[in-house]
């Protein structure tokens, strides 16, 4: 007879043994060392990169002139210590480029390699006993002094040669000048009777005209290659609050503004001859793309430069944006932020894609895009940073940043420049997909 162990009966009893499938253990082991493999390369990966991220900053004082182009920040820095200067920053590390003494500057653009600074009293400004602005021309490169002349610089005439404007004791306008914009020659130069205002007109993004208008309305075009007369006319001008003009392709938009009341008369520019006028009660007039927009209370209409014929009209939104592109940003308030707002086509006054509520601010994205500001509010008190696409109207999320001043924001493509305070913050902005 068999006798049997019960205290060695239990779990520790092994199941009989099974044949080994040799080439299933090495598949087995095959998976497992792979999944391992995979799960060490991810967790050493560097993470994807985040679509905002913020940069450098630097001081700022609230009288600091900033402008930037796609590789350099420069800021003219006042100092109660000793001259005020241009400093360029590298747009992208903050490095210092270089620092130049200028004087106080209230006016600083660069264009074409050439960094123009304006110094001194504004013509708004200027007294009889103060000396007129004074323009000063800085290598972008090095912030070598190119030049340096009496004048100062219009946004709208520079191309190879930059137009400037010398004022006299009493802040008019007394002479105008085409020089070189990077050697300073003298291209022509025109004495002119004191003018309140000047523009440059263009064809084509080509600077060809000048017109000057004096106190009284006596207007004065001028040749932007040689400075010769090439046409004199009177238009209304005096006997109101305000008056100002702005040029629209090759049209002349004067605006006057008289008891609460705004009306726009639109000139040719090569002779001044009256096109048409809006005698409706208007807040404003601006360019809309090909055409010439008058907002209001009654709403925001777009109009033929040529013949003042209304090609479509928005009566439930009052105020109006050109962003480029063919592309209009509408809304019923000028605070964005308490409105809703539509971005439409400039041609027809088609809304594009869904109305954009609570945005703060916008500025210049990557081409054929807008980047939009927006304060996520409490508790996180952020600051949401989207992408509009000006094409179909969509927008994507950037991602959030801390909070900035969506009102003293500007942009180039691929960057974000704001106040915050006594600081400048510069902030990195990457469209999805640019890598």
């Amino acid at each position: 007879m068999t006798l049997i162990d019960l205290d060695n009966a239990g779990p520790t009893t092994e199941a009989a043994a099974a044949p080994v499938n040799v080439p299933r253990l090495r598949r087995l082991a095959l998976a497992v060392l792979t999944a391992v493999g995979l799960a060490t390369m991810t967790a050493s990966a560097p993470p994807a990169p985040t679509l905002v991220r913020p940069l450098w900053t630097t001081a700022l004082q609230p009288s600091d002139t900033v402008a930037m182009d796609g590789r350099t920040v420069y800021l003219n820095r006042s100092s109660p210590s000793g001259p005020a200067e241009v400093v360029a920053f590298d747009l992208h590390t903050g490095g210092l480029r270089w620092s130049t003494p200028t004087g106080d500057a209230y006016g600083i653009r660069p264009v074409e390699g050439v960094v123009l600074v304006t110094t001194g009293p504004s013509a708004i400004g200027s007294t009889s006993s103060s000396p007129g602005p004074r323009t000063i021309a800085l290598d972008a490169a090095t912030g070598t002094r190119l030049w340096q002349s009496a004048g100062a610089s219009s946004p709208s005439s520079v191309g190879s040669e930059v137009l400037l404007a010398e004022t006299g004791q009493s802040g008019a306008t007394t002479g105008l000048r085409l020089v070189g914009l990077r050697d300073g020659h003298q291209v022509w130069r025109r004495s002119i009777t004191p003018a309140e205002e000047w523009t440059t007109l263009t064809d084509g993004g080509r600077p060809t005209s000048v017109v000057t208008v004096t106190p009284t309305g006596d207007a004065t075009v001028y040749g932007y290659d040689d400075g010769a007369v090439r046409h004199r006319s009177r238009i209304p001008w005096n006997g109101v609050y305000s008056a100002t003009f702005f040029p629209v392709g090759d049209r002349l938009v004067v605006i006057r503004t008289a008891f609460a009341q705004t009306a726009a008369a639109v000139y040719r520019a090569a002779d001044l001859s009256p096109l048409w006028r809006s005698d409706e009660l208007i807040g404003y007039v601006t360019g809309c793309g090909p055409l010439i927009c008058t907002a209001g209370v009654r709403g925001v209409a777009g109009r033929d430069p040529a013949t003042g014929r209304q090609a479509w009209r928005r009566d439930d939104l009052n105020f109006v944006w050109d962003v480029g592109a063919g592309r209009l940003l509408l809304s019923a308030a000028a605070n964005l932020a308490s409105a809703t707002t539509v971005l439409v086509d400039a041609a027809t006054g088609r809304t594009i894609g869904r109305p954009l509520g609570g945005q703060e601010a916008f500025v210049a994205g990557p081409p054929g895009s807008l980047i939009l500001l927006r304060a996520t509010g409490k508790p996180d008190d952020r600051t949401a940073v989207n992408r509009l696409n000006l094409a179909d109207g969509r927008q994507t999320a950037l991602g959030t940043v801390d909070r900035l001043a969506e009102q003293d924001c500007q942009g180039v493509p691929g960057y974000l420049l704001c106040r915050r305070g006594d600081t400048l913050t510069v902030t990195a902005v990457t469209a999805p997909g640019s890598g």
